[in-house]
Order: structure tokens, then C-alpha cells, then sequence
């Protein structure tokens, strides 16, 4: 019985509006360090349309190897709203210092960013892109493994 009435009172799962939205938290996607980020839902006229800034800065200092920092921003694209998850496409610059190596990362990519049942204002993201930098420590790679997730708390 007390199974059966609380399926009366769960609320219906909607696609997260992330508009006019400001998110904190920490980003391992973007940069070559773990990163705080912050996340701004932009204003659209469509509550379908969902567009996001965020802007990222990390830094390691670790005793007797190189000092590596990084500070980026970049827009994301919602193209797809599900229940309690939002798919986007993303793009971003940034520039990262590795030790001697300068360069400006340029990074495509397209992710997710799902919010569990009862923790609604807690986004967890993954993605996969490709990072282009250009510079001292010039290199193309593909961006996706089970380390490069975020994690942003909404207000």
C-alpha cells in the first residue's frame, strides 16, 4: 500500500530549463588539468532552446615537476532535451600553460549532462571531442574517457 501511494506522489520527470540558470563546479573535459568552472544559462525566447557560457580555470602545482594552468570558456548548444538530461554540442577556446609549453586549445565536442531523481539542481556531464592546440606544444587529440567528467551544482 505505502509502495503504491508513493508512485502517486512522484512528480513527472521534465527536460531540464537551464535557462537564466547559473551553475558552480568542476570540469575535467575542457583543459588538460581539473578545473572550476561555472556554467550561465543564457535567456532564449524557447524554453526548447537551451544555450549555456562557461568559463573554466585549473591549475596544477605539484613539488618538482612543471607548473601547468589553464583558463578557457566556451558555448554550449542544447540539441536534445530528455527527461532529467540535456545532450548539447560545444565549443570552446582556451589557453593552456604546460611548463614550457604555450598554446591556444581550440575543443569541439558533444555531451551530456543528466540530473538524477531527487537531486534535481545537480548536473553530471560527459563528453567527447577533439582538442586542437596550437602553439609551443602543438598536438591533435580525441577528448573521452571515464576521467573527463563534470560536475556543476545549479542555483
Amino acid at each position: 500500500m505505502l509502495l503504491l501511494l508513493s508512485t502517486m506522489v512522484i512528480a513527472p520527470a521534465q527536460a531540464k530549463d537551464l535557462r537564466k540558470r547559473v551553475g558552480v563546479g568542476l570540469d575535467n573535459q575542457f583543459g588538460h588539468v581539473s578545473s572550476f568552472s561555472v556554467k550561465a544559462g543564457v535567456p532564449t525566447p524557447d524554453p526548447a532552446i537551451n544555450v549555456q557560457a562557461q568559463a573554466t580555470f585549473g591549475f596544477s602545482v605539484l613539488d618538482g615537476a612543471a607548473d601547468d594552468w589553464w583558463l578557457g570558456g566556451r558555448v554550449l548548444y542544447g540539441v536534445v532535451a530528455e527527461d532529467n538530461m540535456n545532450l548539447y554540442a560545444a565549443a570552446g577556446a582556451g589557453w593552456r600553460v604546460a611548463g614550457q609549453d604555450k598554446s591556444l586549445r581550440l575543443y569541439p565536442a558533444v555531451g551530456g549532462e543528466f540530473f538524477l531523481f531527487g537531486l534535481e539542481n545537480l548536473g553530471l556531464s560527459a563528453e567527447v571531442g577533439v582538442g586542437i592546440d596550437l602553439g609551443t606544444g602543438a598536438d591533435i587529440y580525441s577528448v573521452g574517457s571515464a576521467a573527463g567528467m563534470g560536475v556543476h551544482y545549479y542555483f
